[in-house]
């Protein structure tokens, strides 16, 4: 009998929900040449409440995801990277990702593509306010482990404290200063393993990968396995960062008292930033939400003063203000 909180419950959810029913889909993908995605983020729902043992609200894609107690809940975002359509490099054709070689010209040379991403919306004033309310947001996350050879499927739940710095700063920035300037209304972008997630301070609370013959290996599991912390943020990786400019850089350094910094380039500040963090024994935890911080701090402190009373009682409740 499968039941919340149980290993074993959690890869039968993913051979009968996930495995079995892309099977199918596949199937009739091949006859339909019809999209093979099947509202994999109502699967990522199931499994959040089966790996955390909390039950959902029955809300589907309204109200609360997850039910951690009386007066908590969570949120449940999920991003699949499996089953997204790549391109043929020699004449161009599209790809389905169970296709090995190009259906058009037999090429082998395949662009495969890995870009979806998680999205959250702010819809209305009301929503707004609401964003730090969550106890956790859990992204959910099915990727190939190697895009180059979509054999094993990994499947990845991170928990977010949405009052961490680099979460609740990153919602105001883009309802204020994106969303804002857009005439579309975009939701909020969050792609894995990027700057702005990691400025989250993700939590891995639970992965397995998923292998061809359907065998389901669970490696990490919520209350068996200590979770794992996002390590120190390695900067020099995201020196790109257009938003993430030299006055930035250095009042991150002013921030964690690390001394004023100098070097040709941004990367350099920012890779003396690291080493100077590290030696001062500055841990992973205070060094994101520094940098996080430096990042969204300046670009929205005129907004501070008017944003919804409660999303201001939050954020001065969690020491953001």
């Amino acid at each position: 009998m499968p039941r919340l909180g149980d290993v074993e419950s959690s890869e039968a959810l993913i051979r009968e929900l996930y495995i079995e029913l892309r099977r199918r889909v596949n199937v009739w993908a091949e006859i339909t040449k019809q999209t093979a995605q099947a509202r994999m983020g109502y699967i990522g729902q199931h499994l959040v409440s089966i790996a955390t043992g909390y039950p959902g609200g029955r809300s589907g894609a309204r109200g609360k995801d997850l039910v951690i107690s009386d007066h908590e809940f969570g949120e449940i975002k999920t991003c699949y990277r499996v089953d997204q359509l790549g391109s043929c490099l020699n004449c161009g054709a599209v790809v389905a990702s169970i296709e090995r070689s190009c259906h058009s010209c037999d090429s082998e040379k395949i662009l495969r593509k890995d870009d979806s991403k998680w999205l959250i919306g702010i819809r209305n004033e009301a929503e707004y306010a609401e964003i730090l309310q969550p106890k956790y947001y859990y992204f959910v996350l099915f990727e190939f482990e190697d895009l180059s050879s979509p054999d094993i499927i990994v499947a990845s739940i991170w928990r977010v404290n949405p009052r961490a710095p680099g979460f609740a700063y990153a919602l105001i920035d883009y309802n204020e200063n994106i969303k804002s300037n857009s005439t579309s209304g975009a939701p909020l972008n969050i792609w894995p393993y990027q700057l702005k997630f990691q400025l989250m301070r993700p939590c891995l609370i639970y992965r397995s990968k998923i292998y061809l013959d359907d065998t389901v290996v669970t490696e990490i599991f919520p209350h068996r396995d200590d979770p794992v912390p996002e390590a120190m943020v390695d900067l020099a990786e995201f020196s790109r960062s257009r938003n993430f400019t030299n006055e930035k850089v250095l009042l991150a350094a002013e921030t964690l008292g690390v001394g004023k910094l100098e070097g040709p380039t941004k990367r350099h500040m920012m890779i003396e930033l690291l080493k100077r963090a590290e030696q001062k024994g500055i841990g992973a935890g205070d060094f994101t939400d520094a940098i996080a911080t430096s990042l969204y701090r300046l670009d929205i402190e005129e907004a501070l003063p008017r944003l919804p009373e409660l999303l201001r009682r939050d954020l001065e409740e969690s020491g953001l203000l």
